[in-house]
């Protein structure tokens, strides 16, 4: 990760997107890397040397929800809303003019089914963006990738809007304590690694105070 840009984030009151360049290893790259065949993914696998990926870094309002299926699995619910889609939508198609102005030969979205295009192609952009807007991020066609979560484990005065008191302390379950991203209140829309180190720095000193 060496390269950021914010200049998209004064959207809809602060809610715009980083858009942030990031390692891309050859797992991530099969990820993230649209399959319409064996051959042609394949094809495109081997163009990972000169390949780069750009991540833009949306502060989404929509809430999902964790449940537990009959087995006791984890079953996670999170589809964007569409105010959030629109913003996705918007950074895929700004973040790709990034790529333009370093030179890409070709550009395409993390959909399952390859959308791309060709820089300096006449219409071809124009084109691109249309097919982008009409696919939309919606679940099983596109892939998304959280940064951090935040949120899950909210921090509250209440057990009815939060999980865990002032304290880090859960309201169900004494003496369990949650000190990480999923505190917030909200999504941050920044990389909340130094929030995240304070939050467990002061629930460090509180519970080693109550330890005494």
């Amino acid at each position: 990760m060496s390269r950021y840009s914010d200049e998209f984030r004064g959207w809809d009151d602060g809610y715009g997107p980083i858009l942030e360049s990031v390692p891309i290893h050859p797992a991530a790259f099969a990820t993230v890397t649209p399959w319409t065949s064996a051959a042609e993914h394949r094809a495109l696998m081997e163009r990972y040397s000169h390949t780069s990926l750009l991540a833009p870094l949306a502060r989404d309002r929509t809430e999902g929800r964790i449940t537990i299926d009959k087995s006791g699995a984890p079953v996670v619910d999170y589809t964007l809303n569409a105010d959030d889609e629109r913003r996705v939508i918007k950074s895929v198609v700004e973040g790709a003019k990034v790529f333009e102005a370093a030179g890409a030969k070709e550009i395409w979205s993390t959909h399952g089914k390859r959308i791309s295009y060709q820089p300096g192609k006449q219409g071809d952009y124009e084109r691109w963006t249309n097919e982008i807007r009409s696919a939309g991020y919606k679940p099983a066609t596109s892939l998304l990738a959280s940064f951090h979560q935040m949120g899950s484990c909210r921090m509250g005065t209440s057990p009815a809007n939060s999980a865990v008191d002032p304290n880090n302390e859960s309201h169900e379950v004494k003496s369990l304590y949650v000190t990480d991203g999923s505190n917030f209140p909200d999504a941050s829309g920044v990389n909340p690694m130094l929030s995240i180190f304070g939050i467990a720095n002061r629930a460090g000193k509180k519970l080693a105070e109550k330890l005494g």
